[in-house]
């Protein structure tokens, strides 16, 4: 198995992790899986799932974003997304995004220790990554429901971070999968993203769910319920003037801040109570 990925055994799930720095889940049930996001697919990331599951399989990308839609194009199997998102997921998986997300990840920055390393695998080729594609995209919505025999994924729209957002409740488990919907450091200010109130709605329906627990796509931590009331406060207390320059890699033209609460700045990003929204002017 390609050692670039790394698979964990968690509580009725498994989770894959790479140094792309973004979480993939797998979920088994007795007649089907579920594959939710596919990364940015720099590595065979098909042959990883493979190695977990041979059952039939459902894949859904919970957003259009090119780090979690980037490997969809190496399956066969239909890949489910917002049609709100669809458009975005064409856009983040073409040749061009790909290249430049390539070159990038060749000086890959560690923000919690401020390292610098490259997030290819040995045998990355440009020119087959740049070919790939967003493979075949088809249209999930809220209350879809995929029943992979024992076990039920239901479909919740959880915009925000973008317009077609979404999210998927395990319910045996009482788990939701919110790939990038919600967290301690959200980015809202490039053209995808939604309003600030039609966030926080987001955040209140995640929160009036009451699950066990919030599984992200960038964060190892399982979310806690109570989080969420730190979220709903950082994006309701968010003031751009009083913003942290944010330098970001896409949407340099909103010229974004980081506005987190209390005070608080970059270097506490992972301290305990951290929470921020990443806001353009507008927003």
């Amino acid at each position: 198995m390609e050692t670039y990925y790394q698979i964990e055994k968690m509580d009725g799930y498994d989770r894959i992790s790479s140094p792309e720095n973004v979480f993939s889940y797998v979920i088994v049930g007795s007649e089907s899986a579920m594959l939710i996001d596919t990364g940015y697919g720099y590595g065979n990331f098909r042959e990883v799932v493979r190695t977990i599951t041979e059952k039939p399989l459902y894949i859904i990308n919970t957003h259009g974003h090119c780090d979690h839609a980037g490997g969809n194009a190496q399956f066969e199997e239909p890949v489910y997304i917002h049609e709100k998102d669809m458009e975005l997921c064409r856009e983040h998986t073409s040749e061009n995004i790909r290249r430049d997300n390539a070159e990038r990840a060749k000086h890959n920055l560690d923000y919690e220790t401020g390292n610098e390393y490259n997030g290819l695998p040995e045998e990355f080729h440009m020119e087959t990554y740049a070919a790939l594609g967003c493979g075949d995209l088809r249209v999930v919505k809220e209350g879809d429901v995929f029943d992979l025999g024992g076990i039920h994924m239901e479909i919740l729209e959880t915009p925000g971070h973008t317009k077609g957002g979404i999210s998927v409740f395990y319910r045996e488990k009482n788990l939701l999968f919110i790939g990038d919907a919600a967290g301690h450091f959200v980015w809202l200010f490039s053209e995808e993203t939604t309003s600030r109130e039609e966030y926080i709605q987001t955040l209140e329906k995640m929160y009036a769910l009451n699950a066990a627990g919030y599984i992200g796509g960038h964060n190892p931590d399982v979310i806690e319920r109570e989080d969420f009331l730190l979220y709903i406060r950082a994006a309701k207390e968010a003031d751009y003037e009083k913003g942290e320059p944010f330098h970001a890699f896409f949407g340099e033209e909103y010229c974004p801040r980081v506005c987190a609460v209390d005070g608080m700045t970059l270097k506490e990003m992972f301290q305990p109570g951290f929470a921020a929204v990443v806001i353009s002017a507008e927003k």
